[in-house]
């Protein structure tokens, strides 16, 4: 009897697999981080390898935990970051050269290249993207301007390429399936919006053989099934869908208008707008949330890249805090930042500057600012990027977002999801599990399979925190205010430099 749902929650820092009993509680999970390469300032890698290793010994560790055999499992689910880019030959099955993750900035000079030239506004309307650095399609062509052997391979067919989803399909497939979820080909920077096609014209004048990309697949459909060595019987692969998307599917956010906030290594806005494609003129996104079966849902986005990563820098590299969890009581111990505004763009700005020569920068300080009033002032800008993201939306569409639900490690942080409220002036609702990206990858798998019906998924969260907005309006619009002037500071910083 099939018992469980396996899910694959492919991180930007780390690989875990979930088990999902019927009434979607998780019955055991496996985690463990992987290694973030940064040969530069401006490049960050993964080995590919070493993320299918380390998922392969995580489902294992997962199933053994629980005793759960393969022929319990009625399907897998893969959820992943997006956009990252796998290059890899087709007879060896290994990767010729690092994955380069979405976070990478070396296209950024092509990028403004591309958006000077009539190209800017036509990927904008084809992609419903801004021309950037996350564009899977430029990091191809870079590494086949840099690689010679990736690009000798490529060029005759011996060499394929795809996203983290992409790349697991395959190897766990044994090379069967070639394979890319409509939700993730969407952030591919390669993927025509209206025609759901691979844009070839984009990919011709790149020099990209569209040959290379992968078959797209609905969100919930057939990615084959795992080769029977692998855990001990196969397994059907039944879901695959980017980590956003899963997201705001498992918040229930399954009708136009519905909004969720997802805070992981970055935060990401997305706002479900239906069965209709409608592209913006400003700094939002469009993507396609999901196909299932005939129906097709569009969102818009907006992102901003370093927001949880920026707790981590200040872990890591500053020493401020000895662990994530910890910023919270560090940033209540003062009743403000002392004057200290952060802007987070330790990798540029993402929506709706989309600026990758923006930097980092702390402002405001003097002899009284602590490390306190930074950590504070940390939270803050994490809320800021969120409000540049929703005035955005407000603007291009006339309708302000006024209820979000949020997940993701960073959603447990009590005081940064006041500030959301404060500063977004909105609704903010918070699930019991912030697992949410897991759970929207299960309920596709499931749906697959039969082992859900979508009736099902209308009990599968419940929420245990909602916060709304104790902050004065003048207080809030004149700190806002001040930390766009400091945005305005850091933006095109590393120009000509």
């Amino acid at each position: 009897m099939k018992k469980y749902i396996m899910v694959i929650d492919e991180g930007t820092t780390g690989t875990r697999a979930l088990i999902f009993n019927k009434n979607f509680e998780i019955v055991s999970q496996s985690y463990e981080e992987f290694t973030q390469y940064t040969p530069s300032e401006d490049k960050v890698e993964h080995d590919a390898m070493e993320i299918y290793d380390k998922t392969i010994a995580m489902c294992k560790n997962a199933m053994s935990q629980a005793g759960i055999a393969a022929d319990e499992i009625s399907g897998i689910g893969i959820t992943n970051q997006r956009a990252t880019t796998v290059i890899w030959d087709k007879e060896t099955g290994l990767p010729l050269c690092k994955a380069i993750v979405w976070q990478d900035n070396r296209t950024a000079d092509r990028c403004a290249e591309l958006n000077a030239s009539e190209w800017g506004e036509k990927c904008k309307k084809a992609t419903g993207w801004t021309v950037a650095p996350v564009y899977s399609s430029l990091m191809i062509e870079w590494l086949m301007k840099n690689n010679e052997e990736v690009d000798r391979k490529l060029k005759d067919g011996t060499a394929l390429f795809g996203t983290i989803d992409t790349w697991l399909v395959w190897k766990l497939t044994g090379g069967k399936k070639h394979a890319i979820s409509y939700s993730n080909a969407s952030v591919t920077g390669s993927l025509n919006l209206e025609t759901c096609e691979w844009y070839e014209e984009f990919l011709d004048y790149l020099g990209i053989p569209v040959s290379i990309y992968p078959e797209l697949t609905d969100d919930s459909g057939d990615y084959g099934e795992t080769y029977p060595e692998l855990f001990g019987s196969p397994i059907p692969i039944t879901g695959c869908i980017a980590d956003q998307h899963a997201a705001l599917y498992a918040q229930g956010c399954r009708e136009g208008g519905m909004a969720k906030l997802t805070n992981g290594t970055g935060s990401f806005l997305d706002v479900n707008i239906g069965e209709k494609c409608a592209v913006l003129d400003g700094g939002i996104n469009t993507v396609i949330a999901w196909k299932i079966g005939e129906k097709l849902h569009y969102a818009m986005e907006g992102y901003a890249g370093v927001t949880g990563s920026a707790v981590q820098w200040l872990r890591d590299e500053l020493k401020m805090i000895k662990s994530s969890a910890e910023i919270e009581e560090k940033a209540r111990s003062v009743k403000d930042t002392n004057g200290v505004y952060f802007v987070p763009a330790l990798a540029g700005l993402g929506a709706p500057y989309w600026d990758p020569f923006a930097r980092g920068m702390l402002i405001g300080l003097t002899r009284g600012a602590s490390d306190a009033h930074i950590c504070r002032a940390t939270l803050e800008a994490i809320a800021f990027s969120i409000r540049d993201i929703t005035d955005s939306i407000a603007e291009d569409t006339g309708s302000e977002v006024k209820d979000i639900k949020i997940d993701g490690g960073a959603s447990k942080n009590n005081l940064l999801a006041q500030m959301f409220a404060d500063y977004l002036n909105c609704r903010i609702e918070r699930p019991d599990s912030v697992e949410a990206t897991s759970l929207g990858a299960a309920q596709m798998a499931g749906l697959y399979t039969g082992f859900w019906t979508e009736a099902d998924f209308d009990n599968a969260v419940h929420y245990d925190a909602v916060f709304t907005s104790q902050m004065p309006e003048e207080e809030r619009e004149k700190a806002y205010a001040i930390y766009k002037d400091a945005v305005k500071r850091c933006s095109g910083w590393m120009i000509g430099k």
